[in-house]
């Protein structure tokens, strides 16, 4: 049975070895942790990632991904693997997390640091 969780990172080049890291959250939780990082005025290219678990397709199982990046959701990264690209599961986290879409680009503070990092959005 496949599963889904979310992670939120203060820098998502490199999230295990670069800032904070909160990982096994739900999507509301990691919007606010993220939020959080955002709120601190950190500038190493946070995001909200996710990990499928999903024996089916063992060599994308258990990864590290972006779902959310400079500003917008990183359809790009996701549309690179197909496995994620057509996962119902990554499907429905790319559409449950349009409506934070709004309050994430309202945060200011989130915006100057992506802007500081290189990493402004599309």
């Amino acid at each position: 049975m496949a599963e889904i969780t979310f992670f939120a990172a203060e820098c998502m080049e490199f999230p295990e070895r670069l800032g904070e890291l909160r990982e096994n959250l739900t999507l509301p939780e990691a919007v606010d942790v993220y939020m959080g990082i955002c709120g601190r005025n950190r500038s190493f290219g946070p995001g909200i990632g996710f990990v499928l678990e999903d024996e089916s397709i063992p060599d994308y199982s258990n990864i590290k991904w972006p779902l959310y990046q400079g500003r917008g959701i990183a359809q790009e990264m996701i549309d690179l693997i197909p496995a994620y690209r057509e996962h119902p599961l990554v499907k429905q986290a790319v559409e449950d997390m349009k409506p934070y879409l709004e309050k994430l680009g309202r945060n200011g503070k989130e915006e100057r640091g992506m802007e500081r990092s290189g990493r402004a959005g599309r």
